[in-house]
């Protein structure tokens, strides 16, 4: 059985969730020992990151490393092609991901509770929007990123977009996903799967977001 430490806040955290109920895998969700702040978690965790498993005596925390650590050991409903081309090319877009648009999701969160910066937001829009501009010439067809299944590629994606498209509307801003992401956007509608893995971090963002909007 896989234990899976982390907080429903945690859009990390939620990412591994994901991939844990794409693939079937049992596992059970604690919140770290202590708090992910407390000594008794950094004596496990050393950077006091979450999310972590403990897997039969085996600890790792990392979200990258424990995905591919899920892919080695557990056989079934990989999110990994088989074909090294394919594999590749899911690694590459869960890297655009991490490198080029996670980032500037990430860059809105001041915006909420400093007014001073909300005129640094058309520059940052632009920049997310230029970044989504470009991954939807790299993606399949779909309904998913890299083809007809889900994978890895699809698991940042599917904790960053959400956010990007409420942060803006807090701050009074459209995301506009190019068209080539819509197939994507239906499937994951669609998906209970990934629904029911969402739930928890999209009910922690959501009350957030109540606390730290920025005021009329």
């Amino acid at each position: 059985m896989i234990i899976l430490y982390g907080l429903p806040i945690s859009s990390y955290t939620a990412k591994l969730r994901l991939a844990l109920h794409w693939r079937g895998i049992p596992f059970e969700e604690r919140e770290p020992d202590g708090g992910y702040r407390s000594q008794a978690w950094r004596q496990k965790v050393p950077m006091g990151t979450i999310p972590a498993i403990e897997h039969e005596g085996f600890f790792l925390s990392e979200s990258e490393a424990i995905l591919e650590y899920l892919e080695e050991v557990f056989p079934q409903r990989r999110l990994l092609p088989e074909d090294a081309q394919q594999r590749a090319r899911v690694r590459m877009l869960a890297r655009l991901h991490d490198l080029h648009v996670e980032p500037r999701v990430r860059a809105l969160f001041p915006l909420l509770r400093q007014s001073e910066l909300r005129p640094q937001l058309p520059a940052l829009l632009a920049a997310l929007q230029d970044k989504l501009e470009r991954l939807g010439e790299v993606v399949r067809p779909g309904p998913y990123l890299a083809g007809s299944a889900p994978s890895l590629a699809d698991c940042g994606f599917a904790l960053s977009l959400p956010l990007a498209q409420r942060l803006l509307e807090v701050l009074g801003q459209r995301l506009s996903l190019p068209p080539a992401l819509a197939p994507w956007t239906e499937a994951m509608a669609k998906d209970a799967s990934a629904q029911a893995a969402l739930s928890p971090w999209r009910q922690a963002t959501e009350s957030w977001l109540q606390m730290a909007s920025p005021s009329s």
